[in-house]
């Protein structure tokens, strides 16, 4: 009787955009505790993707970081799948990385729309048309984009962030179903998980004066939901907010 054991199986891969720094990083440190190998993609973050990949390793789990401007969507797209591919197939795709400025108006131009919808919209767009074709018949996998509740219940301000935000929205409905039964397309709206860098106390204003839970969340709230989402077969094309009902 042969006896030699069988090589262990390589882990599912998963690929995170904007997963070198903020919400992405905990993101990506998340799937890893799910036995899961992690692309982690950035845009210039080479100092911060390397330490993510060097703490997941730590762990003991496989990681490999990307760089792929995001601004030039399907180029961008086709080099992040290229380096997934050597890692093995992907079976899981979290849309984070994004573009959130504020401008009036009077002061919007046309770079400012390009730069929003390339990458908050076109990007997970042409990401998730690479993960189509790079899988092999009868495979499954899960597409999480992340949203925002604005997306929702837009407001005055981020006019570009908010309308891309909700084409987003709008085709993560769409793709749910014309991917289905293969690929579970979801979303998840965060709301007041962490402040912009330059306002770091306005997420605790925000906390007092428009959210009914009167506190702010934190990235963790933000990987609970993926894991909720991730372990369903039967949940695609839905919503989740994680913003203490700011959007009510």
């Amino acid at each position: 009787m042969n006896t030699t054991p069988s090589a262990p199986s390589a882990p599912p891969v998963a690929v995170v955009t904007g997963a070198a720094r903020r919400v992405g990083s905990e993101i990506a440190l998340s799937l890893v505790k799910r036995g899961m190998a992690v692309l982690v993609h950035h845009g210039t973050s080479t100092v911060e993707a390397e330490a993510i990949v060097s703490k997941i390793r730590g762990m003991g789990g496989v990681a490999e970081s990307v760089a792929a401007d995001l601004r030039d969507p399907r180029a961008a797209a086709c080099t992040v799948f290229e380096a997934a591919e050597r890692m093995g197939p992907v079976s899981v795709l979290i849309n984070s990385a994004a573009v959130f400025q504020d401008r009036a108006l009077p002061w919007i131009d046309s770079y400012h729309c390009s730069l929003h919808v390339n990458v908050n919209l076109l990007a997970p767009v042409f990401l998730i048309q690479q993960l189509v074709r790079q899988m092999a018949e009868g495979e499954t996998a899960h597409v999480i984009n992340i949203l925002d509740w604005r997306a929702q219940r837009p407001g005055p301000d981020h006019l570009m962030y908010t309308a891309t935000k909700a084409a987003l929205l709008s085709v993560t409905k769409s793709l749910a179903l014309q991917l289905a039964p293969g690929i579970l397309v979801n979303g998840i709206a965060p709301g007041a998980i962490l402040p912009p860098e330059d306002r770091t106390n306005w997420h605790q204003q925000r906390a007092i004066q428009s959210i009914p839970l009167k506190r702010t969340g934190s990235p963790q709230d933000v990987c609970d939901a993926i894991d909720f989402l991730l372990s369903s077969r039967f949940i695609t094309g839905e919503i989740i907010n994680v913003s203490g009902g700011e959007e009510l």
